[in-house]
């Protein structure tokens, strides 16, 4: 989530996606905004992450390209004016959510396993 409104408060109560995910960073959070890599820069440092760790799910060109700024691996999900682009850089362009959680486990496959867990 980029800022803070009301429609988007409601979807995430609705929906319960929020459950999903460790964290949100809305606008007010961040110095500058999306394709500088400030959002992802800042939720990196808050969180002690390192960028192979994460991966970004974004819907817009002007997001792929501050992910990818930060180091971070994305996947895009067209939507609507956005599903003409090109999204050069991209992980990944899945058609839907749907195929998010299999990304998901693909990648997580693909990571060697903590020795010291």
């Amino acid at each position: 989530m980029s800022e803070r409104e009301p429609w988007a408060e409601t979807i995430h109560a609705t929906t319960n996606l929020l459950s999903y995910f460790d964290f949100v960073l809305v606008r007010e959070d961040y110095g500058k905004s999306k394709p500088d890599p400030a959002p992802y820069l800042e939720a990196l440092r808050r969180h002690r992450l390192e960028a192979a760790e994460c991966l970004v799910v974004e819907d817009s060109d002007r997001g792929l390209q501050a992910a990818l700024a930060a180091g971070i691996r994305c996947a895009v999900i067209p939507q609507g004016l956005t599903r003409g682009l090109d999204f050069r850089g991209a992980l990944r362009r899945l058609g839907n959510i749907r195929e998010l959680p299999g990304l998901v486990d693909e990648l997580s496959r693909s990571v060697p396993e903590n020795p010291s867990s």
